[in-house]
């Protein structure tokens, strides 16, 4: 009668996640860097009784960010990190032409700008936000990001960050029915996004990246043309919008121009691809 127990006890022991860092802003000898922007411990703002770190721009940077204590993990297991975060009048503002600044948000160091937790914007109370990850470096920290890929306004503040290794028989993703092979590369959703990992020389690369987003690439130039052709219209019929030409005498010049109005050899709308703007100088 008593083996039953026993094992239920030692599932839930394998199943248990295992702590990797936990970060408190109470203790002086915490250890944290900042990238951009400015950082502070604030005694005011709390969470549960505890410090935090309140993130802002300063005068030299539009961001901010602010990197944790380095953490060893393991390549390939899978990891959580997590925390706490509010927001105050947090709003952020593209500086290039693709769209990607975020509001408050925590990731790690060795991922892709695009990859974080749930971001926080506008005025928000304390949320508790994660992200799920599968290592690639052995080395890596916890990073905290306000306005990342573009500028803001506003302030933010983190607190009780925690990095957990998980599992990976909790919540696997992806499933193996989610997954789209080719070769040595593959594609899966995730949180809306789609992961595409692809390996080997650049002509192996470029065909992999063409064969498993061959439905989702012609869908992007779509947009991006009629984006650009909105932009024509608002300009006026003599201005090619992607550029600052505007001579209808010379639009010949500007194959950007030409493709958009319609004045090729065979006055064909041709799609533009969306980064003609370098060949577009008249």
């Amino acid at each position: 009668m008593l083996i039953v127990p026993f094992l239920l006890l030692l599932a839930t022991a394998a199943n248990a996640a295992t702590p990797v860092y936990r970060g408190s802003f109470d203790s002086a000898e915490e250890h944290w860097t900042v990238v951009h922007g400015s950082a502070a411990l604030d005694t005011n703002v709390l969470h549960e009784g505890h410090k935090s770190i309140r993130l802002e721009r300063d005068a030299i940077s539009q961001d901010a960010s602010v990197l944790l204590a380095l953490v060893t993990l393991t390549i390939g297991k899978r990891y959580e990190v997590s925390g706490w975060v509010r927001t105050e009048d947090l709003q952020v503002r593209d500086v290039d032409r693709t769209p990607i600044a975020i509001g408050a948000a925590l990731a790690m160091a060795s991922m892709p700008f695009d990859v974080h937790a749930a971001a926080l914007g506008v005025t928000q109370p304390w949320t508790h936000v994660s992200l799920k990850f599968v290592a690639s470096r052995s080395n890596d920290q916890v990073l905290l990001t306000a306005g990342n890929g573009g500028s803001f306004r506003g302030k933010a503040w983190f607190a009780g960050i925690d990095l957990k290794e998980i599992p990976s028989s909790v919540d696997e993703w992806p499933a193996s029915e989610a997954v789209q092979t080719f070769g040595p590369a593959y594609r899966y959703p995730a949180a809306g996004w789609i992961y595409l990992h692809i390996e080997g020389q650049p002509y192996e690369r470029g065909y992999q990246h063409g064969h498993l987003m061959a439905r989702e690439i012609p869908e992007y130039l779509e947009r991006c043309a009629a984006v650009v052709a909105q932009r024509v219209l608002v300009a006026g019929q003599n201005s090619c919008g992607a550029c600052s030409y505007s001579d209808p005498t010379r639009s010949n010049s500007c194959m950007f121009g030409r493709q958009l109005h319609g004045i090729g050899s065979r006055g064909e709308n041709a799609l533009p691809y969306p980064a003609l703007g370098a060949a577009c100088r008249g």
